[in-house]
């Protein structure tokens, strides 16, 4: 029924009791043994609710009309979160469609000024250069503030765009995710490596780019590191500090008063060194952490009270997972979706274990395309990866964001590797600097809405 009809129909129903008020008789009606009686109309405007309405406050029109237009512009501005929410490309499945599942993160956002926020992101050969993840973490810092890359390895395999890197003296290595890896013990570090220092090496830090920007520059540096039979020396910046032998993940940490953009660390002991974090006391520190041909499965095997002591010191509140293009082409059906989709359900849960005041975000494998009777298309299997996968995500309690479809979806590879400017490369899977950035600024479009949708939440 239309509003205005409603309307008319209450005011003929109270017309009609009214009419009836004033004709009934005030003795009422006898029926048998029954008298009938009804109110005059004397009897309902009373003295006490004239009493009761005069000491309600007075409302003006103009009062009662500004409420009424706020709460129609209230109705409206949460019809348009709830579209996007419910239709976008780039919205965030939630589990159980929980709409506050980020609520402690945006607290932890809106309190960075004051405190340290982590943020890890964890991918494949995706992120590789900081892609994607610098542009998030500039949004975040420029918006919630923080400072410096987070978290780097001591030996820099692959050039990033955001840190010039260098190693003198450069120890062995061993990752996780790296066939060639192994003689670690089992003692792989926050970022699935560890560097095994056996003498001196000397580490040297710059910013990239013309113009330094809040990422390029830090005031503190910690030192990750496990030296339980020898000790360790660290000069950093002038500064010489020891950390005499012991176990677990320990640090060595410098602090100035002024940021910094670049400098030079020298360490000297026999130690496993897992890695330096460059940041600052407040705001957001966003790890990337790339993992070159890695499925996403290799969680359950990096040692879990060095993983956890990080989450916690770091106090990281998101931990984002970007897997699963390099077993889309090793998918042949159902059945091999799902146990992909089942080994992503345990490291999900082994994550949430060892980082409890955290939340998991999944990010799903971008388009990708294969040939198929000379042309490229997408990998046939590809939708159902990403759907095994979200299912699995939600499942376990975590969010999902469905690159495939915030690409374009099916054969929008083939459309960014044409695109001018190129957004993806010749191999049909990787995508360009350009192409990352923008993946980065549409995940910050709807990380944003999220964002706005809380305060909207809290202030109505």
């Amino acid at each position: 029924m239309r509003p205005y009809k409603t309307v008319i129909f209450i005011f003929s129903v109270i017309a009609l009791l009214a009419v009836v008020c004033v004709f009934f008789p005030r003795e009422g009606v006898k029926i048998g043994d029954v008298t009938l009686k009804f109110p005059s109309l004397s009897d309902m405007i009373s003295d006490g609710a004239t009493d009761s309405v005069a000491a309600m406050p007075e409302v003006s029109a103009e009062d009662l009309l500004a409420q009424q237009l706020a709460e129609t512009q209230r109705k409206e501005e949460e019809s348009q979160y709830l579209d996007f929410f419910n239709t976008s490309d780039i919205r965030f499945y939630m589990p159980d469609d929980d709409l506050t599942f980020f609520d402690d993160l945006f607290a932890a956002f809106d309190a960075a000024d004051s405190t340290h926020v982590g943020i890890v992101h964890y991918g494949d050969s995706q992120l590789e250069c900081d892609r994607i993840t610098k542009t998030i973490r500039q949004m975040l810092q420029d918006s919630v503030g923080g400072m410096g890359p987070g978290l780097l390895p001591l030996v820099q395999t692959v050039s990033s765009m955001t840190e010039g890197q260098s190693i003198n003296g450069a120890p062995a290595t061993a990752s996780v995710f790296a066939p060639e890896g192994g003689g670690a013990g089992g003692k792989y570090g926050p970022m699935g490596q560890v560097a095994f220092l056996d003498g001196t090496a000397i580490m040297s830090v710059w910013p990239r780019g013309k113009t330094a920007k809040r990422s390029n520059k830090f005031s503190r540096v910690t030192v990750l590191a496990e030296n339980p039979s020898a000790e360790l020396s660290v000069t950093c910046h002038g500064e010489t500090k020891t950390l005499d032998p012991g176990s677990g993940l320990r640090r060595v940490v410098f602090t100035f008063a002024d940021s910094l953009e670049r400098v030079s660390l020298t360490l000297t002991g026999t130690a496993n060194i897992y890695g330096v974090v460059f940041d600052g006391k407040h705001g957001v520190q966003m790890d990337n952490v790339p993992m070159r041909g890695c499925s996403g499965t290799v969680f359950t095997l990096i040692s879990s009270y060095l993983l956890r002591d990080y989450f916690k010191y770091q106090n990281v509140k998101l931990v984002i997972l970007q897997y699963g293009g390099n077993s889309v082409p090793y998918i042949s059906g159902q059945k091999s979706a799902h146990t992909y989709a089942d080994q992503i359900r345990r490291q999900i849960r082994h994550v949430q274990e060892l980082a409890p005041d955290a939340k998991v975000l999944f990010i799903g494998p971008s388009d990708m395309s294969t040939r198929i009777d000379g042309e490229w298309r997408t990998y046939p299997k590809l939708p159902l990866v990403v759907d095994s996968l979200r299912a699995a995500a939600n499942d376990m309690g975590a969010a999902y964001w469905d690159l495939y479809k915030v690409m374009g979806g099916y054969n929008s590879m083939a459309q960014w590797c044409e695109s001018s400017p190129l957004l993806a490369g010749s191999d049909h899977i990787h995508f360009t600097p350009r192409g990352a950035e923008r993946v980065g600024n549409l995940f910050c479009k709807s990380l944003k809405l999220y964002y706005d949708y809380y305060h909207w939440r809290k202030n109505k």
